[in-house]
């Protein structure tokens, strides 16, 4: 068996994984997002009807889809014969509506600085593509309260901590005391570390 030719190309020769354009490639920003029937027209040439790829969407920004961890996620999945993964172009996800988006089946999306989560949910509710991750449950990542809470209706165990609110509105919740050797957050106390 033949090795692919490139990266982006499967060991049957049809391309597999979709990355969004690079600053010098804006013009050819078209070609590079294909949906799942685009797909099939590679296949147009052969005598036997094409197999249904599983079209997985990447919906994050660039620096995370980019990263370690995310690179090594897609290369395992790229490994499936009937998976193809397209990453959705930070532009298209921060400028265009969410109906010009890619087509997908599954989606991963995932919140950081920047992303607009509330164009993801919109889009899943457009599409109604299978959900690898809840998207509801990344709003509440953004507030560590909540996220506290959470783990501790889990029954998970946490560090010892406390909750500076800053809200006008409930002075009793934002007394905060810093002496030389702790600090001191609505009446509950914890000692600074000493490094020597």
């Amino acid at each position: 068996m033949s090795e692919p030719n490139s990266p982006g190309e499967s060991r049957c020769g049809a391309p597999r994984f979709f990355v969004g354009c690079e600053d010098d490639e804006s013009e050819v920003l078209e070609d590079s997002i294909r949906t799942d029937m685009e797909l099939y027209e590679d296949d147009e040439d052969t005598d036997s009807p094409p197999e249904r790829q599983i079209v997985v969407g990447i919906c994050c920004m660039m620096k995370k889809s980019k990263s370690k961890p995310m690179t090594q996620i897609l290369e395992r999945l790229c490994k499936f014969e009937y998976i193809t993964v397209v990453i959705f172009p930070e532009d298209v996800i921060l400028n265009e509506p969410v109906d010009k988006w890619p087509l997908c089946d599954c989606l991963i999306s995932f919140h950081s600085k920047g992303f607009p989560l509330d164009k993801a949910v919109s889009y899943a509710k457009l599409r109604n593509p299978l959900l690898i991750n809840d998207l509801n449950m990344q709003y509440y990542i953004q507030d560590r309260r909540e996220v506290y809470r959470i783990l501790q209706e889990e029954g998970i165990d946490l560090p010892r901590y406390a909750v500076l609110n800053r809200d006008p509105d409930k002075p009793d919740e934002c007394n905060l005391v810093e002496g030389e050797d702790h600090v001191e957050v609505n009446g509950e106390i914890f000692q600074k570390t000493v490094f020597c």
